[in-house]
């Protein structure tokens, strides 16, 4: 059974409001009832005001909240510290002459969560909010702010979700960290309010980029009721098919072993005996679960109830159950309190997809297999402690918390942390290698805090709407071979740390490649570029060791900020700067979200532009592929260097043709290539289907230049040399102009449909077999007027119908007497 949470005491009696009077505690939990708040209230623990329930603080009153930050588990609660959370209705009746207080215990700022309004609403009058974490918080609920303070707190006002209406009205939010914070679409209004005065940053908008992915089928067909249960013990082995109703615990003893069979639909009732509108039916294994479902028949937990809601049920539940493994397989669960709970057990859960509950998983003192799940939608992902975990090949996405793992032995491999409202994964205390994820579009992307020993390498931690990775309290920490880039204010924050970064790409955060408070560790062997503010912005008075690292081009005295610009800082050494950029691996196999390369980028396998996503080349930047690696683009690639910083796609190896494979655009609308080199490829570029633009760029020394269909595709002021074929168009839409097409040994190839081709104003002389060449499935004419073919008969450069009938003609006069005044493409 479940381990029943306090309640607060407070109750309805009689149709009359329980007032506690001065200077009694409030009590923790989930209030049952409307409740009053007046005189003197100290607030030891969580409170959570639920749906349909009205805490009313009345005027004058002081409301001490204790600072504490736990390990708590119940997963109703949204942060680790003291809260206030409503997801019914909050009314704060303060006065000018009597306004109400909220305050943490003490004086430090962050010492309690703060008033935290989700999915609820809140009407605050004449009050005042400080030491909070943020004074108050609003996740997809209303809020009306009049005539209130929110000061010393970390941040005043953070605003999340595109179902916020905040209004803020005749306040003031000043002396925090940070001011008003508007995510995720999230609708704030401001009148007669000041937002200023804050140490860090006053204002601050951002949203995530993308939208949930899907997240499975439901079963199409809907089953007749097989089997019902109510309290039961099911002994000896258990088999369930079709449609299972459990109105109460079911219980599987040591010993005993339940088997569900795929396509199998499990439905629990809501039964809520303590009122604090969570349900309590679910299962507890401490025999042996088998749930083993199909990719086309998943097996589905869920609610009974007509309207289905978080929390109607409570877990499936798995004790002591650590002998042979617990397999939970292609599985569906929604509407739990916790959709799988365990301690004490040995569990894997694979391909399932755990979506629209308080918490996805939480578990500890466990074995525990986490392989291609989708754990989106909830409250909370994933909570585990004590554990050893294996957390590969997983979305976590969507989530308001992502993943947070305390004192466990974590290998989290190959996992997409995306668009969660707090963290992504947030590791305290723990033993972790954390490598090759994309966390990606989160509030903060990974946290680290209180661990001394592990590795977080090759990951993309990109597109965060605040910090990338966060770094706190941690010795013996090796950060290396990321991809840290674009996140809104900070790539990496380091306070208290101990790490070596090495081998990493710091690019276009919003403000600071890496912020410090104070770190003893070292920085050496990284890219900066791009960023906002400063590569470098060291807060802290200790020095920090910045050796050998690349610039991005830039002085380094101009992107460190230190003791130079502050002389109350420490400073940032930073001897031996690189001249050129350092070889960062490309560490996943796609990007699937908007970035930009920057540097040298090493592509080491085949990768891939999703969908959706654009990939930006910064001028200047390096693109090396080792053999049979390519680049896939079926978002949008803008490569688009300048004549002074030319972008190279070139070999990490050998530097013959095909060295690697090729860049590939599928329906990659909107993709532009401007001031490139594509050198050693198979095929430089071969674009399907794509509206192209290729302009001032070269191609040398592969088997192909570029290949394409259809279109339509304009190839200008480019340079095609040293190839065996050019240019090679099929079924194609294109014009070709104004480019160089020489040194080949065959310039351009039309294999079949040239009707839609262009060819004007090209230099096509010098090729060692033709100019052009026709296929030998090719029955149309091709448009090459006005090209120049070299001294002498231009069909002597030609190979169409006049040396093989009824493959088409190329039209080629007129012709130029001389030389086009064409481009010469890009400078190797």
């Amino acid at each position: 059974m479940r381990i029943i949470r306090t309640v607060a005491l407070w109750a309805a009696m009689g149709g009359a409001f329980l007032v506690l009077p001065a200077p009694r505690p409030a009590l923790a939990g989930v209030l049952t009832a409307d409740t009053v708040w007046q005189g003197r209230v100290a607030v030891g623990e969580d409170v959570v005001v639920p749906a349909g329930v009205t805490l009313t603080v009345r005027a004058g009153t002081v409301v001490t909240v204790s600072a504490a930050e736990s390990t708590k588990t119940d997963p109703e609660y949204l942060s680790p510290l003291t809260e206030i959370t409503v997801r019914g209705r909050l009314v704060v009746e303060g006065t000018a002459v009597a306004p109400v207080l909220f305050s943490g215990e003490g004086t430090k700022t962050g010492g309690w969560a703060g008033i935290i309004v989700d999915h609820g609403a809140a009407t605050l009058s004449e009050c005042r909010v400080s030491g909070a974490e943020t004074g108050v918080t609003v996740i997809d609920g209303t809020l009306r702010l009049q005539r209130s303070a929110l000061r010393d707190n970390r941040y005043g006002l953070v605003a999340q979700g595109g179902r916020v209406e905040a209004a803020v009205e005749g306040s003031r939010i000043a002396g925090n960290d940070y001011g008003l914070f508007a995510l995720n679409g999230a609708r704030v209004t401001t009148s007669g309010t000041t937002v200023a005065g804050n140490r860090k940053k006053d204002t601050f908008s951002a949203s995530m980029k993308g939208g949930r992915e899907e997240q499975g089928v439901p079963p199409a067909a809907e089953s007749p009721v097989g089997r019902r249960y109510r309290d039961e013990v099911l002994r000896g082995e258990t088999l369930w098919r079709g449609r299972v109703v459990v109105d109460g615990v079911v219980r599987v003893p040591e010993g005993s072993r339940l088997v569900i069979m795929p396509g199998a639909i499990v439905e629990f009732t809501k039964k809520d005996t303590n009122g604090d509108g969570i349900g309590e039916n679910g299962l507890l294994i401490q025999g042996r679960l088998v749930a083993k479902g199909t990719a086309a028949q998943p097996i589905v937990f869920r609610s009974a109830e007509a309207v289905k809601s978080p929390g109607d049920w409570d877990a499936i539940n798995i004790m002591n159950s650590a002998g042979a493994q617990n397999l939970i397989e292609h599985c569906r669960v929604e509407h739990a309190y916790r959709a799988l709970h365990f301690h004490f057990s040995n569990v894997a859960i694979h391909d399932s997809v755990l979506t629209g509950n308080y918490r996805g998983v939480q578990f500890q003192e466990s074995v525990v297999d986490l392989t291609g799940n989708t754990i989106s939608g909830n409250r909370s992902g994933v909570q585990g402690r004590d554990a050893t975990v294996i957390f590969a090949g997983n979305l976590l996405e969507g989530n308001y918390l992502g993943g947070n793992f305390f004192r466990t032995q974590l290998t989290a491999r190959g996992n997409r942390i995306v668009g969660n409202g707090r963290e992504g994964l947030r590791i305290r205390e723990c033993t972790a290698s954390v490598r090759e994820n994309l966390v990606d579009g989160n509030r903060f992307g990974l946290m680290v805090a209180d661990t001394y020993f592990g590795e977080l390498d090759r990951n993309c931690i990109s597109n965060n709407l605040e910090i990338g990775l966060s770094v706190k309290n941690c010795d013996n920490l090796e950060v290396a071979g990321n991809i840290i880039a674009a996140n809104g204010i900070n790539g990496l924050n380091l306070q208290d740390a101990r790490a070596l970064i090495s081998g990493n790409l710091f690019s276009d955060n919003g403000e600071r490649g890496i912020g410090v408070q104070s770190s003893g560790g070292t920085v050496t062997g990284n890219n900066f570029g791009g960023n906002g503010l400063y590569a470098i912005d060291l807060e802290g008075k200790k020095e920090l060791a910045a050796p050998g690292n690349w610039w991005g081009g830039d002085d380094p005295d101009r992107v460190i900020c230190d003791r130079r610009d502050d002389p109350v800082r420490g400073e940032v050494t930073h001897d031996r700067p690189a001249g050129t950029p350092f070889a960062v691996a490309w560490p996943l196999p796609s990007v699937t979200t908007d970035l930009t390369w920057r540097g040298v980028i090493t592509v080491e396998r085949p990768a891939a532009v999703s969908v959706g996503a654009t990939l930006g080349i910064a001028p200047g930047t390096t693109v090396r592929f080792a053999r049979g690696a390519g680049l896939a683009v079926k978002g949008k690639l803008l490569a688009k260097g300048t004549g002074e910083a030319t972008i190279v796609f070139t070999s990490a190896g050998a530097k013959e043709p095909s060295a690697w494979d090729e860049v590939l655009l599928e329906y990659a609308t909107g993709s532009e290539i401007a001031h490139c080199v594509f050198e050693y490829a198979t095929w430089g570029i071969h674009s399907h289907f794509t509206d192209l633009l290729v302009t001032d760029s070269l191609f040398s020394r592969n088997y192909g230049g570029m290949r394409f269909r259809s279109g339509p595709v304009r190839i200008g002021h480019s340079t095609f040399t040293g190839n065996t074929i050019g240019i090679r168009a099929y079924i194609g839409n294109a014009v070709i102009a104004e480019n160089t097409i020489t040194g080949n040994e065959t310039g351009i190839f039309v294999r079949e449909k040239g009707g839609g081709l262009t060819i004007s104003r090209n230099n096509l002389a010098g090729n060692s077999s033709y100019g052009i060449r026709v296929g030998d499935f090719n029955n149309e004419d091709v448009d090459a007027r006005d090209n120049w073919w070299g001294p002498g008969d231009p069909a002597a450069a030609i190979y169409d119908a006049r040396n093989e009938p009824g493959i088409g003609f190329v039209r080629y006069e007129p012709h130029l007497t001389g030389p086009a005044g064409a481009g010469g493409g890009a400078k190797p």
